[in-house]
């Protein structure tokens, strides 16, 4: 995968968190703190920032009462 395909995919999750955000109602501020991450964490990711780990996408979808689907034919 070549740094730009990784940038878009980056990109891809972290709209994807802002949407779902969104649609809960919540602020940055409220899905950090139920997901036990920092504001400028979910902001970074938000904006397709950070590479984010498994375990920070599971806390994230558990914060947004979601269940995490790894198989996802869009993201290859």
């Amino acid at each position: 995968m070549t740094d730009e395909q990784k940038q878009q995919v980056r990109e891809r999750i972290g709209g994807r968190v802002a949407t779902l955000r969104k649609l809960k109602g919540m602020t940055q501020e409220q899905l950090a703190q139920a997901a036990g991450l920092q504001r400028t964490h979910v902001n970074r990711i938000e904006a397709g920032k950070y590479a984010v780990t498994l375990e920070t996408i599971q806390a994230i979808a558990e914060a947004l009462g979601m269940t995490v689907d790894i198989i996802d034919t869009a993201l290859t």
